[in-house]
């Protein structure tokens, strides 16, 4: 084998034992030493040299490294011990044939052990000639032995080199079978050689965990190695763990122990002899508290020590005699998290411990639970949070318990299997808190919901456990409840003048909670409940009355002011049926009328209760889950039913033009019971495409309904829910329904499609039968004249952007020969080549124009890859309309140039640019005529076309629409990076130089290039986007703008270059603003003084706002705004006032309150001015803007006074020391 030069390999050792250098040189010195011989040993280890040559790269490292193995120096020992454990971790995943990890953990364990001699006498039998001599010498003068070859005497184990025999000991555990692993029998001896000789707590923190890292480790994957051993082990682990406070550490010790004594189940065991001294040493942690900071990097958290010492608490019911009484004595704490974690850790036990042992437990247990249910306040914890902290605090503890709860009543058992419910069932204050619920008007408090709580675990924990229950109370509840609302069970109505108030809440609300537990049991039951079952005869006997009583509460008059006690009644009446009707199939005694009668009465709320927001969205959120688990469960029959009931009368809402309920409601209550299934918005979405169709093509404005005679608008609020309801007096316009229904199916519909699959064919469906009704002219013309022409586009987008490749292209063919067919324009002329100027611009009639906005719908949602047919003849008809200032023609050209649409015609990107290069031309002669700006490429591109500016007619649509397709254009071409977006950019600015409007309208191009849209040109129109395109255009622009701005004088050009440049700012990342915030600061504050005179920039100078608002919270930004702090300070303050936006006022307040923290010496003399703006604010008639107002009062009030009080100390110090 090729031996490494010493001269390669020495530096590096010997760096490594260096103990000289700095520790932040000594880790970079270490990795690479460490990485170096890893990589030497690594290349040795290599299966394609054999066994032979691995062994002999592992010798001939251990042969190199000789002298620091084995040197009388302990540092340079130690060290160079350390080196080999951490190359052995290095070369973990390499293979090494058993001889030599045998004698490499013989070597590691040796370091450990008292007699090393022993040792040395082992490796002899396994290493060759050299390596025998070699490893002898190393064993032997490891330590300080005697000279002369004398027989060594019995010394302690070098703890010098501790640390390294760890790290390599770990090492050598951690290898996989497939690379050779450690051999039992050694494992055995290091534990042996840790019981013996290591007294882990005298070690260092870092030494300490290796320690438990290996004994979790063996314990985990060499348990044999242990199995057998004596006492010795259980008592080195109780003294190694004790008085232990290192968090790492701690969390092993305890896994340690959670381990081990799983390893010694038997009762006449080590483990049950250990039990009290281990208990007692765990029970010093418990609960867990940590006292670190925030910032201590410990590497474990509070919650994952605490789940680490519940596993140790649970690992043994050997622990049971002195845990569970621990755990009920920290439950009387006052301390929120020590009874967190007490009924957590009990929780647990009680699991683990099992019911024999627990039974003894089971009063004690059951006490507290209850005292903690029922009377647990805020009060009674300490909390150094807010009263909104301790109320957090009490319900998680109350939640807590409930679980705790459960489990008790579900593991707890004895011969007597009666004895845990017995316990609440007959529980004197449970009697007691029944009793006063059933016979007063009870309201809405803590104690009856602990007591539901209880009742509804009880019933829901086992079939036999709901029987108990049920004999005990459900019948006298519903008997009671029907008394209190003095009715004919057989009769639905309500009595005029009858008063909700007389029902009784409290056994309303127990009843509920016990029919939710018996669905649980049910459910459980998946072979159904047998007849015989007492629990289900009682509900079967009293089934019709219950939901006779529910159906007769919905019809109570539930009006927005109602108390809160007769909404709670309510909605305690419609859970109950959802919990009647959710039974499933199999086992409900519901028969097919009962289920009807539930969904008629539920659907009756949809349709003629709607002025009430809480309680119509109750219930159609119950309808809602019904259909829900009728699908979930299988229940076929179910199905039906439903289909029949819900789903046909809730789809007739939305089929009607003209109805009484608020369409916005209809189309809610459609897609809510759509959501129940796949089928039923299938459903509802081809119900809807039909309405759309048949309101497109029918002549429904001729209908004198049809028209919007009156209007009244009303606001309903009910807490959150603010519904607001247009009541007219007739019918909506039809062009405002078909809208609407556009809307609910291109907004909610498809996106939920999107997410629950089974999309695209109903999109492709949907578009394909649309272009059937465009390509009837009568039909095209009502599509104009009633302005569905901008809904049917955006529907039309949505519709293609959805589809496939495959999909998309159907709909294009189709689109394409249906506009070839209908246009008035010379449709030849457009296939074979680019129009010239006055070829460009044909006389077309309105149904073109609706014709091309629908064939740019199309073009706007296609993806990338689609083929597209006959794009020389789109291209130029696009070309017709965008010059006569169509915008929807800007927006395909756009999409076309950004996504190089492919087509047989333009097989090179080549001639697409020629033909953008001639369309931009054109666009820039027509809104600059006299302009001399010549394109890069455009002359041999119209070399034989006519010059444009020559053959250009006297009008030729509006420039000011034409350079908002330029800026379209420009867009797509940014965000695909194209370097021509530079030619637009350098055209809009000379265009800040012509007259207003028009100057103005260049300044909003840059907005249109820079923003984002939902119309066009975004991820989900399958745009193609460049990282990084905003950062970039904005570094382009940006010395232009600058010098631009320089230069001019003349203050309306001025202001207009400012309009635009502010587009450019507000649009980019802010990030990137900061960047460059030493030259654009004081720019930007300016367009923020000029621009706020004037209200239609309102936007404009929010948008800015903000991005000084980021620079504030900057450390980079916050640079450039001190050294210009009183320019800036004056314009936030003059925003202060600004009446046109409230935000922005909100907004500058909000910036004085962060530059509040700035240096006193820096902010100290604008003070005045600060709060002066912040007084005149304390009576903006805005509540937002007050509350600011008074915090950024406060804020420099504090922090002035702050200053004045060091200031006063520094002096006093100053004068003590004089």
């Amino acid at each position: 084998m090729a031996k490494v030069p010493a001269g390669e390999w020495v530096p590096h050792v010997e760096a490594f034992v260096d103990v000289s250098r700095s520790p932040a040189q000594h880790f970079l010195v270490d990795a690479n030493a460490v990485m170096w011989c890893a990589t030497v040993c690594g290349r040795g280890c290599s299966c394609s040299l054999g066994q032979q040559g691995q062994a002999d790269a592992l010798f001939d490292l251990v042969s190199k490294m000789d002298m620091y193995l084995t040197t009388t120096d302990h540092i340079v020992r130690s060290r160079g011990i350390l080196l080999l454990g951490q190359i052995m971790s290095h070369i973990s995943f390499k293979w090494l044939d058993v001889n030599a990890i045998t004698t490499l953990s013989d070597f590691f364990i040796s370091r450990l052990e008292e007699d090393e001699l022993l040792e040395t006498r082992r490796m002899r039998s396994c290493w060759r000639g050299g390596e025998e001599e070699l490893l002898e010498r190393i064993c032997c003068r490891g330590g300080s032995r005697s000279a002369g070859g004398e027989e060594p005497e019995k010394e302690e184990s070098d703890w010098q080199a501790l640390r390294g025999a760890l790290v390599g000991c770990l090492a050598l555990l951690h290898r996989k079978s497939s690379v050779g692993t450690i051999m039992v029998a050694d494992v055995k001896r290091l534990v042996e050689a840790f019981i013996a000789d290591v007294q882990v707590q005298s070690l260092a923190a870092a030494d300490r965990k290796m320690c438990f890292e290996i004994f979790s480790w063996i314990l985990d994957h060499y348990p044999e190695a242990v199995k057998t051993m004596d006492d010795e082990l259980l008592y080195w682990i109780c003294q190694s763990i004790d008085e232990e406070k290192d968090p790492e550490c701690l969390k092993l010790s305890f896994h340690v122990v959670e381990v081990v004594m799983k390893l010694f189940p038997d009762p006449s065991g080590f483990a049950d002899q250990f039990a009290s001294d281990l208990f007692e040493i765990l029970s010093k942690y418990f609960p867990v508290y940590f006292t670190h900071g925030a910032g201590d990097n410990l590497g474990v958290t509070r919650d994952e020590l605490s789940r680490a010492l519940m596993h140790a608490f649970c690992a043994s019911p050997y622990f049971e005699p002195f845990a569970i009484p621990l755990l009920l004595d920290k439950l009387s704490s006052s301390l929120p998290l020590a009874k967190l974690d007490s009924l957590k850790y009990l929780d647990n036990c009680i699991h683990c411990y099992g019911a024999d042992r627990m039974v003894t437990h089971a009063s004690a247990i059951w006490f507290k639970l209850k005292e903690v249910l029922f009377s647990l306040s805020s009060d009674q914890l300490l909390s150094s949070g807010s009263p909104k902290d301790a109320e957090n605090n009490k319900n998680q503890i109350k939640s807590e318990a409930e679980h705790c709860l459960k489990t008790a009543v579900t593991y707890i058992h004895s011969p007597d299997r009666d004895i845990f419910i017995n316990l609440i069932l007959l529980d004197e204050d449970i009697v007691n808190n029944i009793h006063s619920v059933t016979t007063e008007e009870k309201s809405i408090d803590s104690s009856l919901q602990a007591l539901g709580s209880v009742v509804s675990i009880l019933a829901g924990s086992s079939t036999y456990l709901c029987t108990r229950v049920f004999q005990a109370h459900f019948k006298r509840l519903v008997d009671i409840l029907g008394n209190s609302a003095g009715f004919d069970s057989q009769h639905l109505s309500i009595a005029n003048g009858s008063s909700p108030a007389a029902i009784n809440y409290g056994a309303l609300y127990l009843s509920v909670q016990m029919l939710s537990s018996c669905r649980e049991v049910a459910v459980a039951s998946r072979e159904g409940v047998p007849a015989e079952e007492s629990w289900w005869l009682i509900l079967e006997e009293k089934l019709d009355q219950i939901i006779h009583l529910f159906g007769k509460l919905l019809t109570i008059d539930c009006q927005p002011t109602q108390s809160a006690v007769r909404k709670e009644c309510v909605s305690c009446a419609v859970k109950g049926l959802l919990i009647l009707a959710t039974i499933p199939e199999q086992c409900s005694l519901l028969l097919e009328n009962a289920y009807e009668d539930i969904l008629q009465m539920l659907t009756l709320v949809i349709t003629s209760k709607y002025e009430n927001a809480h309680f119509w969205r109750l219930s159609l959120k119950t309808l809602t889950s019904i259909g829900s688990s009728a699908v979930e469960l299988h229940a076929s029959k179910r199905e039906m039913v439903y289909n029949r009931i819900v789903v046909d009368k809730i789809i007739c809402l939305a089929e009607s033009c003209d109805a009484s309920m608020p369409l916005n409601l209809r189309l809610e209550a459609c897609f809510e019971v759509g959501t129940a299934s796949v089928n039923y918005m299938l459903r509802v979405a081809r119900s809807l495409e039909e309405t759309v169709i048949r309101n497109i093509s029918q002549a429904c404005i001729e209908s004198p309904c049809c028209l919007l005679i009156s209007c009244k608008l009303h606001f309903i609020s009910n807490q959150t829910n603010v519904l607001l309801i247009l009541q007219v007096n007739g019918s909506i316009e039809c062009a405002d329904y078909v809208a609407c229904l556009i809307d609910c199916y291109s907004s909610r519909l498809l996106p939920w499609f999107f997410t629950s699959g089974g999309l695209n064919e109903l999109a492709l469906s949907f578009a394909l039968r649309l272009w059937d009704e465009i390509g009837d002219l009568v039909t095209l013309d009502r599509i104009i004249s009633e302005g569905l022409l901008e809904s049917l586009m955006m529907g039309m987008k949505l519709l293609v952007g959805v589809c496939t490749e495959e999909q998309q292209s159907l709909i294009v063919q189709k689109a394409c020969g249906i506009v070839s067919s209908m246009l008035s324009l010379p449709v030849k002329a457009l296939t074979h080549h680019l129009l010239s100027v006055d070829e460009l611009v044909p006389a077309h009639s309105v149904q073109d124009t609706a014709l091309v906005c629908m064939l740019s719908s199309v073009i706007v949602g296609l993806w990338p890859q689609t083929p597209v047919p006959e794009m020389m003849m789109m291209i130029n008809l696009f070309s017709v309309f965008l010059l006569n200032g169509h915008i929807p023609a800007a927006h395909a050209l756009a999409s076309i140039f950004n996504k190089y649409l492919q087509n047989s015609e333009f097989s090179h990107e080549i001639k697409l640019d020629k033909i953008l290069d001639v369309i931009l031309g054109g666009c820039f002669s027509i809104v600059l005529p006299s302009s001399n700006l010549k394109m890069s490429r455009s002359s041999a591109a119209t070399s034989d076309n006519a010059d444009f500016s020559d053959s250009l007619p006297g009008s030729i649509g509006s420039k000011i629409d034409i350079l908002c397709g330029l800026a379209w254009i420009g867009k797509g071409l940014l965000m695909r990076g194209d370097e021509k977006v530079k030619e637009i950019s350098m055209f809009l600015l000379k265009c800040l130089s012509s007259e207003a409007s028009l100057a103005s309208a260049a300044a909003d191009a840059f907005h249109v290039m820079m923003g984002d849209s939902e119309v066009c040109l975004n991820k989900k129109f399958h745009a193609r986007i460049k990282f990084l395109y905003k950062q970039r255009f904005f570094s382009i622009l940006m010395p232009i703008f600058l010098s631009k701005i320089k230069e001019t004088s003349e203050l309306t050009t001025k202001l207009v270059i400012y309009r635009a440049f502010g587009h450019i700012i507000s649009n980019a990342p802010v990030s990137a603003v900061i960047t460059e915030a030493h030259q654009i600061l004081l720019v930007m504050v300016d367009i923020l003084a000029k621009l706020s005179v004037d209200n239609q920039d309102k936007d404009l100078v929010y948008s800015l706002l903000l991005v000084l608002s980021g620079m504030l919270m900057d450390e980079k930004g916050k640079e450039c705004i001190v050294e210009n702090i009183r320019i800036i300070i004056s314009v936030l303050a003059q925003l202060v006032s600004y009446p046109h936006m409230m935000v922005v006022r909100e907004t500058a307040l909000q910036c004085f309150v962060a530059m509040s923290s700035f240096p006193h010496s820096k902010v100290y003399r604008m003070r005045p001015q600060v709060l002066q703006a912040a007084i005149k604010a304390l009576d903006d008639k805005k509540r937002a803007v007050r509350q600011e107002a008074v915090r950024c009062r406060q804020t420099w009030y504090e922090n002035y006074i702050l200053f004045l009080g060091v200031l006063v100390l520094f002096c006093g110090n100053m004068n003590h020391l004089m």
